[in-house]
């Protein structure tokens, strides 16, 4: 495909942001480099200013931001998504922003809505499952993050009904990338669901996305950050039980959490490029570390704890490694140390309290090691009673939590099949791209939009596609009209709409795009189709006639306008573009008279497409209304 997928590179392989720059030149390099590249780029970047100081996050947000801006004018949907979610993150993510009271936090809340409503709107235009169940978590996360968390709970039901039902990948989607981003999804449900405490209904979403990581071939780096996550999980989990004196079931979990820390081991050497026995993440990575010291605190693990502290960056990681310090500490016999170990973590979190579970055990931890150090008295009784109770009533508020989640879940899980129902009659079951009657409904909007003028519409045909069904197969050619869909998904852009129009024709409805620049867009598209390999598309290639349509005109008049077009393309030989224009009302009426006004009655009229690249009764007699139509099909 000679598309940005692989097109030479020659801008630097990385970041030189990441490679120690003091600011970020992705943004010159993005027309050097490939999609793949860029999204590489991008993650590498978002992942190294999770552990930049402040001026190197600052420089990661505006490298992003100007990627965005650059995707925005010519990549696909699927890559903008991609820079749209990390620009999302990294607000969401930032410690200096999120701080209550902070001057800027009003400013990027009102960044990150504009942000989320963009990624659901092009969720919503690809019909993407994962990437509308991927918005609902992240909606929920900025709701987590500027305000109440029990009123992120609705988006976080509606993410778990959406994500957890996913079970294959979509038409023409590849199936390890599918799994890829799926275990994404699901883990990045996780840390929501940590947040609000619901740690039974996050453990069943980790084993999900692990076990789809697994199956699906999923890279070591993506592998090894679900089992860190899920650590974290089962510590937190495990710091939940003891506040509710239930120890032995607390102990079960610190048990799973040094498990996974071993799984999270074993991943460190492969997924860093190193050969490690295990030893190397023990020593470089905090939660790891914390994970074996909590199942089992010794004074031989302070050290190693302590010299972690300047490199642990989460501050929900910084807690549990505090928790860990002091309780090694206090076997060595030595309280003072251990409560002075939490003592800054305690006073900090009087400000910001990011994981109110976890909050709530520092502060515990806090009260009990403090108290040992300066020989305090035991509790009153009737303290000891208040907390319980306290304690009690948390439990029970969030075991309604946990059934309200549930609930939601399987509400939104019904509406969903409901509404699956309805959204069957706007897609084509074959190459899952809107079909004619989403067609219908996006150019009529379309061409009563001013904002979407100029808008291009493209009737696009294959050129020797039946040679592809009476030599070989009408499933073969099945396969090649799902590659070519794909192929054109991907090489257009995200706010572009390519449908399915029947049998061997799409179009392409390009709204806001100037005529020279949407034939300059559908030659690239033309020429990655030629390119595809034999053995994928059967050499096919595509005849494509583009015109505009005006504002508040007649959506059938740009379609048989665009027809008239893609024929001239065919007579000149296909694998080509030409351009045409919609003659006026007036004209057209004294012109073509009734054989024109049937003709196009006739092919809006013929709507029924079949899961095959077969042609219904309908379709044939609007084809046969058309000039040389049947000896153009069987070339």
């Amino acid at each position: 495909m000679t598309s940005r997928s692989s097109a030479a590179i020659t801008a630097p392989s990385e970041c030189v942001l990441v490679a120690g720059a003091p600011s970020c030149r992705c943004p010159q390099d993005v027309h050097q480099v490939s999609d793949e590249q860029l999204i590489v780029r991008a993650t590498d970047k978002f992942r190294w200013q999770q552990r930049a100081a402040a001026e190197g996050r600052t420089a990661a947000r505006a490298g992003l931001d100007a990627l965005l801006v650059a995707a925005r004018h010519d990549r696909p949907s699927t890559v903008v998504s991609e820079l749209l979610r990390m620009c999302i993150m990294i607000r969401i993510y930032d410690p200096d922003l999120t701080v209550p009271a902070h001057v800027e936090t009003d400013t990027v809340r009102t960044e990150v809505e504009t942000l989320l409503q963009e990624y659901t709107e092009l969720a919503e235009l690809d019909n993407d499952p994962r990437r509308l169940g991927e918005a609902a978590t992240l909606r929920a996360l900025r709701t987590g993050t500027f305000c109440q968390g029990e009123n992120a709970l609705a988006d976080t039901a509606a993410a778990h009904a959406i994500l957890t039902d996913l079970v294959a990948p979509m038409p023409g989607e590849n199936p390890k990338e599918w799994a890829r981003l799926l275990s994404r999804s699901l883990n990045g449900l996780v840390l929501v669901l940590l947040k609000l405490g619901s740690h039974e209904l996050a453990d069943e979403v980790s084993q999900r996305g692990i076990a789809v990581a697994e199956s699906g071939g999923v890279p070591a780096m993506d592998r090894l950050i679900h089992q860190l996550n899920r650590v974290r999980l089962q510590l937190s989990w495990a710091l939940r039980l003891e506040r509710g004196g239930r120890d032995a079931a607390a102990a079960t979990r610190f048990v799973g959490a040094a498990q996974a820390a071993h799984a999270a081991g074993q991943l460190w050497g492969p997924a860093h490029g190193i050969h490690d026995d295990g030893s190397a993440a023990i020593t470089g990575c905090s939660i790891i570390s914390t994970a074996y010291a909590l199942k089992q605190p010794t004074p031989d693990q302070i050290d190693l704890l302590v010299s972690l502290e300047p490199t642990t960056h989460f501050t929900e990681d910084r807690i549990m490694l505090a928790i860990a310090t002091a309780r090694c500490l206090l076997v060595a016999g030595r309280p003072a140390a251990a409560a002075a170990a939490l003592a800054p973590l305690q006073t900090e979190l009087r400000i910001a309290t990011p994981d109110a579970v976890l909050t709530l055990a520092l502060h515990r931890e806090f009260a009990k090691m403090d108290g040992l150090a300066h020989g305090a008295p035991r509790r009153p009784d009737a303290l000891a009673r208040y907390a319980e109770a306290l304690e009690s009533e948390l439990w029970a508020l969030r075991e309604a939590r946990l059934t309200a989640l549930r609930s939601h879940s399987e509400h939104h899980r019904l509406a969903l099949e409901h509404g699956a129902v309805a959204a069957q009659a706007l897609q084509d079951p074959l190459t899952g791209l809107p079909n004619r009657r989403a067609l219908d409904l996006r150019l009529a909007e379309a061409v009563t939009t001013p904002s979407a003028q100029p808008c291009a519409v493209a009737l696009i045909d294959l050129d020797r596609f039946k040679d592809v069904n009476d030599d070989r197969s009408h499933a073969a050619g099945d396969a090649v009209l799902r590659e070519v869909a794909t192929c054109l998904r991907t090489i257009l852009r995200s706010h572009d709409m390519v449908a399915r129009y029947g049998g061997d024709e799409f179009v392409v409805v390009m709204p806001a795009t100037p005529p020279a620049e949407a034939r300059a867009a559908l030659q690239r598209a033309a020429d990655a189709v030629a390119a595809l390999p034999v053995e994928v598309a059967a050499g096919v290639t595509m005849s494509v006639g583009v015109v505009r349509a005006p504002l508040d005109g007649d959506p059938a008049a740009a379609l048989a306008a665009a027809d008239a077009a893609m024929y001239r393309a065919k007579h000149a030989g296909g694998n080509t573009v030409v351009s045409g224009a919609v003659a006026p009302a007036a004209a057209t009426a004294a012109e073509s008279g009734p054989v024109h006004s049937n003709r196009v009655m006739s092919t809006v009229a013929s709507t029924s497409v079949t899961a095959s690249n077969s042609v219904t009764p309908a379709t044939v007699s609007s084809r046969a209304a058309r000039p040389s139509a049947a000896t153009i099909r069987s070339e």
